[in-house]
């Protein structure tokens, strides 16, 4: 039996864009020969709906690097969140020192109103003006997306001490400075906090069990003997190739990603993904 890990942003999907048709057939032909195709994302569950509606059969998913995981037929289970000590510390940090930063909970994102990150906005597209029109519409997405599809609240700390049953499956930032990325490594990293890039001019504040390499780990359990794949393209990718038999980057991959893998293929808008599952797994 193969067990195919895959990230989606980047991936699988390009930011925003169509899925390649040749992806969703490389999942309906690896299951057809009774092995498993897992999403495995930063994304929250909340974020994977529209493209699990999309597929013609259901599939495990990994979801918040680690931090959740929903199998077919079986409710949701939330199993390695951020406690609330450390979202306070973390987020005294970030409110300190200005951060635009948004908080991924088991139902949905919350953050504070988008006209108060102006600046920072501002900040991240001139960062991002060298891609070009690539630059430009990752951009345009993720602030429509802030302002549209997420909770806007006062105080995030206050808003989350007041609904207890939500749980935090992390803590994002952007930040446009280099230099202000690496010191936040440093000052967020904690024995209850592991800190990693994921998208372009991103940090993650996460559990440190809320890894994918862990996730895998834990899910392998139920299929001892199987062959694992891991496909991805970033550094919260890396815990995943680590763990997994066949470590495999998109052409589109960071070169950190690439050094992992025993396979470079296709890159994400090409449909590398389903090309590779076509041409080295399917018998």
């Amino acid at each position: 039996m193969n067990v195919v890990f895959c990230d989606i942003d980047g991936t699988f999907q390009d930011l925003a864009g169509e899925v390649p048709q040749v992806n969703y057939d490389a999942i309906y032909a690896l299951q057809k020969q009774g092995d498993h195709f897992v999403f495995i994302s930063g994304r929250g569950y909340a974020q994977l709906t529209e493209l699990m509606d999309q597929l013609d059969s259901e599939c495990d998913v990994i979801f918040s690097n680690g931090g959740g995981y929903k199998l077919v037929g079986e409710p949701v289970q939330y199993n390695h969140c951020l406690s609330m000590a450390e979202c306070e510390r973390t987020m005294a940090i970030l409110e300190e020192r200005n951060i635009f930063y948004h908080i991924h909970t088991n139902e949905g994102i919350i953050l504070k109103a988008v006209e108060k990150y102006e600046t920072n906005i501002l900040d991240l597209r001139k960062k991002l003006e060298p891609m070009g029109a690539m630059g430009k519409q990752i951009m345009d997405f993720k602030e429509s997306f802030f302002k549209e599809q997420c909770q806007h609240v006062d105080d995030p700390y206050r808003y989350l001490t007041e609904h207890p049953e939500l749980k935090v499956m992390k803590i994002e930032l952007m930040e446009a400075s280099d230099q202000e990325h690496e010191l936040l490594r440093d000052v967020l990293s904690s024995d209850s906090a592991e800190v990693f890039s994921s998208f372009i001019q991103c940090l993650e504040i996460v559990d440190p069990k809320s890894s994918k390499g862990n996730a895998i780990n834990e899910f392998m359990k139920k299929y001892p003997g199987a062959r694992s794949y891991g496909i991805g393209d970033g550094e919260n990718d890396l815990a995943m190739l680590d763990v997994v038999d066949v470590p495999v980057a998109v052409g589109n991959a960071k070169p950190t990603v690439k050094e992992k893998c025993q396979k470079i293929i296709g890159d994400c808008l090409d449909g590398g993904v389903g090309q590779f599952i076509f041409e080295e797994i399917i018998e």
